[in-house]
């Protein structure tokens, strides 16, 4: 008979993936809030927040061995994760494509058209984010990896971003807050706050379960002998 520990190996895995991807999810919050707008040289409309963010979401859905995926490699979930940290990365240089370089703001109509067209393309890129991210929390949710109940902790994190990008949008109509330009950025800097904060939040959770002591278990195998 040959003992085999299973968990060990699983341990390991989930370590260093939950300990790197957690370290680069909050070094992009940390990031996002001392050095908000920074660009990576040679990669206009790229923050190095968002690089970050991207690259320990990627090692999530993967993982450092199949045990350190968040979404047990499922293809669903996997695909979703890898598109919406692709997706973060190419949103905005494909807002600038979409929208015209010259435009005349003399011209009351070509004006009207063109912030109507920049409505439309934040709302659709808006709306491509929220469902790519919907169906990665859902995905990790079922799939179980991690433990309960911080399997569920990315719903949380993307419900406090939600809320926080609708006011960051202008969509959340408050009577009075147009006229009030300090109350203005105050609202906008608490809701970049809260964006920050939730991805560290996940960031700093998946390095306290990646250490973590789990319970061992063994697998038996019949040696033929």
């Amino acid at each position: 008979m040959i003992d085999v520990d299973v968990t060990a190996a699983t341990e390991r895995e989930r370590r260093r993936t939950w300990m790197l991807g957690g370290g680069l999810l909050a070094a992009s919050a940390l990031l996002g809030l001392a050095l908000r707008g920074l660009l990576l040289p040679g990669l206009p409309f790229i923050s190095l927040s968002d690089l970050l963010f991207s690259a320990g979401a990627v090692i999530f859905a993967v993982g450092l061995g199949r045990a350190g995926s968040v979404t047990a490699r499922r293809p669903l979930g996997t695909a979703a994760i890898i598109a919406l940290a692709a997706w973060l990365l190419v949103a905005l240089p494909l807002q600038q494509l979409l929208l015209p370089m010259e435009v005349s703001f003399d011209d009351p109509a070509e004006r009207g058209g063109y912030f109507q067209l920049v409505n439309m393309v934040g709302i659709t890129t808006e709306a491509v984010s929220l469902v790519l991210a919907v169906i990665a929390v859902v995905q990790i949710g079922r799939a179980g990896v991690v433990p309960k109940p911080w399997v569920w902790a990315p719903l949380w994190a993307l419900g406090m971003v939600v809320v926080a990008r609708t006011v960051l949008s202008g969509m959340l109509p408050i009577p009075g807050l147009a006229e009030n330009q300090e109350a203005l950025m105050a609202l906008f800097g608490l809701a970049g706050f809260l964006v920050a904060a939730s991805v560290g939040f996940l960031g700093v959770l998946a390095m306290i379960l990646a250490v973590r002591p789990e319970p061992r278990s063994t697998v038996v195998y019949d040696s033929g002998e």
